[in-house]
């Protein structure tokens, strides 16, 4: 029965979040699908904050890659800042040409493509032992549970291929299961993303 509610809550929750995007690209004028050969969306929102960062990677072909970065906030549902980053072919001034396809590449090596949602792992997450309940004996599950952070919810879309998955304070719990190939791809996408976009 316990479990029947926790999947219960969760598909709420999921169904809630997925409204949510929804809502936010209306604001923001990009439809809910990802349109182009090569794309990728992240949703940065902050528990303790009214205010979702949003980026938007996009190659509108031929290697013109946008990056738009927005700041949403839930409280007034709009959009407080937006920035755009392009991607010059030779030096402007003090700054040097980034390469976005090679960011694009090094997004995909993170399995990007292909991770799930960190609720199909949560077994990862649980340490199993044997207990007695009224003279019987039970398999307890103790679980790891991060409360306030940062949930992260990713779009992405790569020729035919496509995904989309959620994931919550990857740093908090992979000091904890450092060995969960999941939590390390996470981890392995923010990194790349903290470090070419500030994000």
């Amino acid at each position: 029965m316990r479990t029947f509610l926790f999947s219960l809550l969760l598909l709420i929750s999921l169904n809630i979040k997925a409204q949510n995007i929804s809502e936010i690209n209306k604001v923001l004028e990009i439809p809910d699908t990802l349109g182009f050969e090569k794309e990728i969306r992240i949703y940065k929102d902050y528990s303790t904050s009214s205010t979702i960062k949003i980026l938007r990677m996009h190659d509108e072909e031929k290697n013109n890659w946008i990056v738009e970065i927005f700041w949403y906030s839930k409280s007034s549902n709009s959009v407080t800042k937006t920035d755009q980053i392009q991607f010059p072919k030779e030096n402007l001034g003090k700054l040097k040409p980034k390469d976005a396809n090679l960011i694009w590449l090094n997004l995909l090596l993170t399995n990007v493509e292909f991770l799930p949602s960190m609720t199909s792992i949560q077994y990862k997450f649980e340490k199993p032992f044997i207990d007695t309940e009224k003279g019987e004996e039970i398999i307890v599950k103790k679980k790891f549970l991060v409360i306030d952070g940062v949930g992260y919810q990713v779009y992405v879309k790569n020729g035919k291929l496509k995904n989309s998955f959620s994931f919550d304070n990857p740093e908090t719990y992979l000091k904890r299961y450092p060995n969960v190939n999941e939590l390390i791809s996470y981890n392995e996408l923010l990194s790349i993303l903290k470090k070419e976009f500030y994000l």
